[in-house]
């Protein structure tokens, strides 16, 4: 039994679809005001070893706040959360399924809000992972729809560029196959280049130098395609000067350091 197994309730994904219930996790709860209660679990979230507790507190003041938008797309980033933390795939599946859920109620209830529309779409990315090929590319379509609604209510956000420019990479690799589905799916084939997706990676760095580990792997990875080798040794050297502190940093560094030793062949 997975270390976050304890925390999914007897509920099935298709109970409660309006808005999953989730008991509270301690019995003594300390009441908080709205402003109060975001502000700490925005707090304890920058810390990676605190995000369980971030997704607890959230969970316990779900009752009370279940109807305000700024409390439901932070629950919702919380099940996303979970979904990373996790590493068993009946409980990501799990996370991924309640907090699409979430979105969805959120980007319902303020469709000019682009944290809900970040989040519904990250979610709709996680719960793709679990789907066949046809239901992947419809999820595909959906997180880039979302993105770029986020993109026009956040601008300034640098995590929605690199999003996008992960969407635009994995795009401009996709088979034919893959694009001939998405083609029958939505009447036409979905492109988009290295080119675009480089020029996202690199608003990433210009709106947030030194963002993260992974997006300086895809500054590398896009110039080796490109055939940009001085620029992609410079990332790779960049991404190495990044601490580890979630695993996506540690999958990206050991990624950096293959690349890095490739380039010196």
């Amino acid at each position: 039994m997975g270390k976050y197994l304890r925390y999914i309730t007897a509920n099935t994904d298709t109970e409660e679809q309006s808005f999953p219930v989730t008991k509270a996790f301690n019995t003594h709860i300390e009441e908080l005001n709205l402003d109060v209660l975001l502000q700490k679990a925005d707090n304890l979230r920058m810390n990676e070893c605190s995000k369980l507790e971030s997704f607890e507190l959230l969970c316990d003041h779900k009752e009370k706040f279940r109807d305000e938008i700024e409390f439901i797309w932070r629950l919702a980033r919380a099940y996303g959360d979970m979904y990373e933390l996790s590493t068993n795939a009946q409980e990501k599946k799990h996370y991924a399924n309640v907090g699409k859920t979430l979105g969805e109620r959120a980007i319902t209830r303020a469709p000019t809000n682009g944290h809900c529309h970040l989040w519904y779409a990250v979610l709709c990315g996680y719960v793709s992972e679990f789907e066949g090929l046809q239901n992947k590319i419809n999820y595909g379509h959906r997180f880039k729809e979302h993105l770029d609604k986020a993109i026009q209510f956040l601008p300034e956000e640098p995590f929605l560029y690199y999003l996008k420019g992960r969407y635009c990479y994995t795009v401009s690799k996709l088979s034919w196959i893959e694009k001939k589905m998405a083609a029958t799916l939505f009447g036409k084939i979905p492109s988009s280049t290295v080119e675009e997706a480089l020029q996202n990676f690199l608003k990433v760095e210009e709106l947030h130098p030194g963002f993260s580990k992974s997006n300086y792997l895809f500054l590398a990875k896009c110039y080796i395609d490109l055939e940009q080798t001085d620029n992609a040794v410079k990332f790779c050297n960049l991404a190495v000067l990044l601490p580890c502190v979630t695993k996506e940093d540690t999958d990206a560094q050991r990624e950096v350091k293959k690349i890095t030793s490739s380039l010196k062949r």
